[in-house]
């Protein structure tokens, strides 16, 4: 039976119809303005009938309902955002305790993560107190003490923070349902790689390769939430979760012994996607209402946006395709000599049985024309 729901105005004049006309029911009574109030209330309950009424197509979900439903329906965990770490060096002598702030001149700030005494100078373990991409800051940006007051004199980042993600997206929680779903999962197979790897935070995808370096080996070629090879970071991540091992005297000790959550027997190697760099020049026109820097910023958006969509998806680049995104781009009436790598063809993405492609624009030049 098909549900009819309706607007505020037809559900009050529902009310107004079953109360009989001795009452004075024009617009403006006291009986009018109650029976407003209450189409209003009970619109309210219809629109989350209504809603309710589309599970039975996920992808209608609100992502909040979505976390919940597919963890009850398949057990599938949602990826939180992360935040990035690192270590920040201090010059002086004195203690430095765990909760102690520091921050970059722009504000972002940063805990230290140990309770550690420093003579002269050295390191501490450190984390963004915000979650996400934000916190994954080059050297040199951490300079400046918030909390803390003594005798260091100086704080820097002497290399770069990573390990900060974004929380998935609801079109990516939907096609890990997808996946769960569709491909057949018992321990040990590729599908059930491929789901334990892509639970991980900060994973985007992965190829899950068999036999890669001899009998009961499997290794993952992973890239992050932007599509782009993953860092070190977050490949020990994976292989400590996966099949964790410590390495002595040039022997993994402890790979394939079921210490993580992989088989026992099973040798498994997280490793990186690797990145197939692209030189993009091209000759556009601009709209006077937008400045070059802008027209270049929307344009790196956008074919980043696209290249992001085919990592893993595809096995090339397309010309055409880039050319298009350069159209979409705010800003740019027309574009012409457009170069991809120095050509005007496609740009393949190789894979072997140990390695896989995934686009990364390295550099985009753009020549304005008057």
């Amino acid at each position: 039976m098909a549900i009819s729901f309706k607007a505020i105005e037809e559900i009050q004049a529902d009310i107004l119809s079953e109360i009989s006309d001795e009452y004075q029911k024009t617009i403006g009574t006291d009986l009018w303005e109650w029976t407003k109030a209450v189409a209003t209330a009970l619109k309210y309950v219809q629109d989350k009938i209504e809603y309710i009424t589309t599970w039975q197509d996920l992808r209608n979900l609100e992502l909040e309902d979505m976390i919940d439903l597919v963890y009850q329906l398949r057990g599938i965990i949602f990826k939180t955002a992360t935040y990035s770490v690192g270590t920040l060096k201090l010059t002086g002598s004195d203690t430095v305790h765990t909760g102690d702030i520091f921050q970059t001149p722009d504000g972002l700030q940063f805990k230290a993560t140990e309770t550690k005494t420093i003579e002269e100078s050295g390191e501490v373990s450190a984390e963004c107190l915000s979650a996400g991409a934000v916190g994954n800051v080059i050297a040199g940006q951490i300079t400046e003490f918030i909390t803390y007051k003594g005798n260091f004199t100086a704080v820097v980042n002497e290399t770069a923070f990573s390990g900060g993600y974004e929380a998935e997206t609801k079109d990516e929680l939907w096609q890990r349902y997808i996946e769960d779903v569709t491909e057949p999962i018992v321990s040990g197979n590729r599908a059930w790689y491929k789901k334990e790897v892509k639970s991980i935070p900060g994973v985007g995808d992965c190829k899950i390769k068999s036999l890669p370096y001899g009998e009961n080996t499997v290794s993952a070629l992973i890239i992050d939430n932007e599509g782009k090879p993953a860092n070190a970071t977050l490949l020990n991540t994976v292989q400590t979760t996966i099949d964790p091992y410590e390495t002595i005297n040039g022997v993994n000790v402890g790979q394939g012994c079921g210490n993580g959550s992989a088989p026992m027997g099973a040798y498994f190697f997280a490793e990186s996607a690797t990145a197939k760099n692209l030189t993009i020049t091209f000759s556009a026109t601009k709209a006077t209402t937008y400045t070059e820097a802008e027209v270049r910023e929307n344009v790196e958006n956008k074919i980043t946006e696209y290249l992001k969509s085919i990592s893993f998806k595809q096995n090339y680049v397309s010309y055409a395709k880039i050319g298009n995104y350069i159209l979409d781009s705010d800003g740019v009436i027309d574009y012409s000599d457009l170069l991809v790598n120095g050509s005007t063809s496609n740009i393949v993405l190789s894979e072997t049985s140990t390695s896989a492609e995934v686009p990364v624009l390295q550099s985009l030049t753009i020549t304005f024309e008057d």
